[in-house]
């Protein structure tokens, strides 16, 4: 089974379930390794990321706050996804 279609799985349901709130890069990268055994590695969790992000599912965006942090939510494709998941 691939690792990165499990990851992406998770990524979808944990930002549909946090409701419209931009959610943390290093929150949802913790949240995510933290939620799958084996533990995936760190670059496979990125790898989805970019990947949902390419296919129009996610959006990132820099934190006003904090200058280098980046801030992750769904597009309207990315929640029909989501809740289909």
């Amino acid at each position: 089974m691939n690792p990165i279609n499990d990851i992406k799985r998770l990524i979808l349901r944990a930002l549909y379930a946090a409701g419209g709130v931009p959610v943390p890069d290093r929150l949802l990268e913790t949240w995510c390794m933290d939620r799958l055994a084996p533990r995936p590695l760190l670059s496979d969790v990125r790898e989805a990321k970019r990947e949902l992000e390419a296919y129009g599912f996610l959006v990132g965006t820099k934190d006003d706050l904090e200058t280098d942090s980046v801030v992750w939510g769904l597009t309207s494709k990315g929640t029909l996804r989501a809740k289909q998941l």
